[in-house]
Parts: C-alpha cells; structure tokens; sequence
C-alpha cells in the first residue's frame, strides 16, 4: 500500500497501525514495505536486528518508527500463533524504548507482552504489563489506540478473575470507538465482554451482549468471526437456545478445512459437539468430535485436543458406555495434565528467550559503552561526540534546542611531561577529566569527553550565550584554582577554551568544532588560561 502524497510520518504510522484492526494481511505488508523504505536490516526479524538511525526526521526519528513497525508485526505474529518469538522481539524493542524515552512506543510493546502472556496462561504477567499499557499511553493518543489499550487490561482483569474491573474497562474502551465503523475493534470488545459475562455466570448480561453483537454485524453488514461465534454459541446454550446455538456454529463444519483459524474453528467444534450432545444427537456429536480431532491434531493444537477428549468422554457416558467413558476420561486426564506441562514450558520458553535477549543487550550494550569510553579518563571520546554531537546541531537547526561547547587544552602540557614524566601526565589528564565531568553535571543532560591527547570538549545543552559566557569561566577557574601539587610538585595546570553556540555558529558538528578551534588557538595566542567566545579575547586572569 503506497503512502499518499505529502503524508507525514505521524499520519502514515497511525493509519498502518489502524490496518491492524481492519485487514491484518495489508497491515503486514504495510508495514514490511515501509520497513524496506527504511532499509532494516533482517525483515523477518529471525535476529532482531535494525539499522540503528541517528538522524533526525519532522516528529519521529527512523529507529522509532522502525520499531513500531516491527512491534506490529510481532503483534500480528502473536495472533498468529507464534508467541515466545513475538515476545522475544518486543522485549528487546521496549529496553530501546525505555533508554530513548519513547513512551509511545513502550506502550505498544507492553500491549503486545500482556497479551502474550495472556494467551500462555499467565495472569499475573499479563496484567502486570497490562497495566503498564494504560499507565504510559497519552490521551493525545487517537481513539483506537486508547481503546485497544483498555481492552488489554480488560482482558487481563477477566483472566485473573476481576470481572467487575474488567467489565468496566470492557465498557471504557467501547465508548472510545463506539462511532468507529470500519475497524473489528468493537467487535472484539463485544466478544471479549459476552465471553468473560459467560465466565462470571452472569448469564443476563451475557446474553444482552452477544445480542448487541448481532446487531451491530447486522447494521454494518459483517460476517461473524468463528470465535464470536462460539461465544454467542456458549450463551444461548448457557440459556438453553439450543437451536440457535446449532445454526451459530454450523459454518464451522462447512469451513473446517479451508478456515484460517484452526484454533477458532477447532473452538466451534467442540461447543458444537456439547450441543449436539445435549440435544440427543450422538451420531451427529461423534461425527464433529471426530472432525475436531482430526483438526486439532493436524494443527498441533493440544488445547483443543484436550478439550475434544474430554467431550468424547462426556458422549461416551451419554450412550451409556461407561467403559469407554472412563478410558476417554483417564485419557482426558493425561492429556490435561499434559497441556498443562505445555504451557508452562511455554511460558518458560518465552522467559528463557526474554532473558536471553536482555542478557545479549546488556552485553552489547557494556562492549558499546567500553567503545565510546576513553580509558583513561572514563570521560566520552571522540567517538561519541561525533556521533551525538551531529544529532544535537540537526535538532538545534530545525528550531530544537540551543547549545554550546567549549574546546579545552591543558597548557603547555608537553612542559609536564618532559619535567615530571607521562605518567604525572596522565595524572593530571585523569584528574582534569573529573574537574570537566563536575562542570558537565552542573546541566541537564551536559556531557564531558576526551578527543585526544590533552584535548577536551564539554558539551552544556540548552546553554546560550549567556550561561556559556558563565558556565565555562567556572571551568577554567576550576581547573586553574585546583591544588595540583600533590600531583605536579607545584607546577602550574591551566587551560585555554574556545567556545561554539549552536546555532548560530553552524549547525553542522564539524562547523561547531571548527568555530571552537579557532577560538581556543586565539585563547592560546593570546596567553593562555582563558575563555575565548569570540574573535575577542573575553576577560579572565592569566596566571
């Protein structure tokens, strides 16, 4: 699907994430096509890996829509049945969220965790990220995504048996679509409320919202999923509508083979063979429990394996075969026992995978911070600078915020190695970079690094002229009124600093260090120990 011309980034990602609820085949191809724009490494996701995008774009930067994307696809994956890779992948895009600030997209990943967990078996998890879903989503946020949120935590809540918290959320999240006609949203909400009424035995209830099910499929001309229609079928059997639950689930039969959805038809079949059963029908009851057999065991789905075997029991104990009856219940037994075993290897598979993935990033991530490290100083090197130095003068161009830096040289350093040997050198290098780390921490989010050799720069966000002028005259005295003589045997260490303003000195990083250089060689020319903004010399004591 290709985007529409002049759309923003902001307008096309809500409208590929709008796709998921509408047709999720166009929102997976959406969303690969724009990942192949985007030039991400390894489409299928087989390592989770992305080209890590610094540069700067109107609204979202490219590493965070790549992301949202990705989480998209591990979403659509999920409902797919391949949860432990989804939440694999989503773990690992959440801790680049939380290191990056992006809230947005932290709050799509604890969605599609919550929901992992949820269909694994695991409340607790389920509502733990649940909630965390709600905490972080802004209410700027479009209608859908507030909503889909809310039935996040609504489902959690009915799983961990909160039906009444989990109905109100149920009625939140139906209110903040209840004007939306072309998403499946509403119809979820509907099915997942019916379905947790039938749970909570509250069957009045339950049947006033798969009526209102019905209506809104039949105002708005859409089929029935096979999920919904199993729980319309679970209450009208609840409520002894036996025949209407039949006709509900007929079209499993007919589409067994060629349905999409094992796991919902399989569903079906097994509602459809308890109302067979009731009704008398054994022959019919034993023909759909065989179908849902062959199903469920051609699809690997152990869930309804077991749940066919139990109903084989229940058909067996109606005929009056109690033998039988109690062979399918022991095997009924087993298999139950078994699924359980499943799940919870399931579950442990899923933590296994997230834990690996948490331990690969924190590996990845010390050997990065050892690469932007100067090792004797701990202080950032030029590495680092290059590479957030240019991020911060784009944004400073395109009206973000202003900032300086300053350009920092020890004075006549050669004279303390030659006089005192390189390793007082050094000395004075590992101590000058804690006096420049201090100055740093005196502004939100300032940042102190080595170049090289005696060659510093500080790097003070949001400073203008003004603070500048201040914050780095404080540097130079602090460094000048230090007792070096522990250190140096009463030799003097001063510095002489050359001063950039972005932006008005350039707002390219090589034209902010090219304006500091010049500045620090006049600071130099001009006798040291001083601060030089300008092509004038500002005022400072030279000692």
């Amino acid at each position: 699907m290709n985007a529409p011309p002049n759309e923003s980034i902001e307008a096309r990602l809500a409208r590929v994430e709008r796709l998921f609820w509408i047709d999720r085949d166009e929102a997976n191809q959406a969303a690969r096509d724009w990942l192949i724009e985007l030039r991400v490494v390894d489409i299928d996701g087989a390592n989770g890996e992305f080209v890590d995008y610094s540069s700067v774009e109107t609204g979202l930067g490219r590493g965070a829509v790549a992301r949202r994307l990705r989480v998209l696809l591990a979403n659509i994956s999920r409902t797919r049945g391949d949860p432990s890779r989804s939440a694999a992948e989503v773990q690992q895009i959440l801790a680049w969220a939380e290191r990056h600030g992006e809230v947005a997209l932290q709050s799509r990943c604890h969605d599609v965790l919550g929901s992992v967990f949820e269909m694994v078996g695991d409340p607790a998890l389920a509502l733990e990220h649940a909630v965390l879903v709600n905490d972080l989503i802004d209410e700027s946020e479009v209608p859908l995504m507030r909503a889909a949120a809310r039935l996040c935590l609504a489902d959690a809540l009915g799983s961990a048996g909160s039906f009444d918290e989990s109905r109100r959320r149920y009625n939140e999240a139906l209110r903040l679509v209840i004007d939306d006609t072309d998403t499946n949203i509403r119809y979820m909400i509907l099915n997942n409320l019916a379905y947790t009424e039938y749970l909570a035995h509250n069957h009045v209830a339950a049947l006033e919202t798969v009526e209102q099910l019905l209506a809104l499929s039949t105002a708005n001309s859409r089929p029935i999923g096979m999920y919904a229609r199993d729980t319309i079928a679970r209450v009208y059997l609840t409520a002894g509508r036996l025949d209407e639950a039949e006709r509900m689930l007929l079209p499993a039969i007919e589409t067994a083979n060629d349905d999409p959805n094992p796991d919902a038809v399989s569903a079906a079949l097994v509602t459809l063979a308890e109302v067979y059963r009731i009704q008398g029908r054994l022959d019919a009851a034993q023909r759909v429990i065989d179908q849902c057999a062959t199903l469920a065991a051609g699809h690997g789905l152990v869930r309804w394996l077991t749940e066919v075997a139990r109903e084989q029991a229940e058909a067996y104990a109606a005929n009056l075969d109690y033998r039988r009856a109690f062979e399918a219940y022991r095997s009924y037994h087993a298999q139950s026992v078994a699924l359980g075993a499943s799940e919870n290897e399931s579950r442990g598979r899923i933590l296994e995978a997230m834990f690996q993935t948490a331990e690969s990033r924190r590996e990845s991530e010390r050997y990065r911070e050892l690469a932007e490290r100067d090792p004797l100083t701990s202080l950032h090197n030029r590495r680092f600078v290059d590479e957030h130095l240019s991020v911060a003068a784009i944004r400073s161009g395109e009206g973000g915020p202003c900032f300086a830096i300053a350009m920092i040289d020890i004075d006549h350093f050669k004279r303390i190695n030659d006089a005192l040997s390189h390793a007082v050198g050094d000395e004075v290098l590992r101590m000058l970079g804690e006096i420049l780390k201090r100055a740093a921490n005196r502004v939100a989010g300032g940042i102190a690094a080595r170049l090289g050799g005696e060659e510093f720069l500080l790097i003070l966000p949001g400073a203008d002229a003004a603070e500048a002028r201040e914050r780095f005259e404080e540097a130079r005295s602090d460094i000048s009124d230090y007792d070096w003589t522990p250190i140096t045997a009463g030799l003097p260490v001063t510095a002489s600093i050359g001063v950039a303003l972005a932006p008005e000195d350039g707002v390219q990083a090589s034209d902010l260090l090219r304006a500091a250089d010049v500045r620090l060689y006049v600071a130099k020319r001009d006798g040291r120990n001083r601060v030089v903004h300008t092509a004038t010399v500002q005022a400072s004591v030279s000692r």
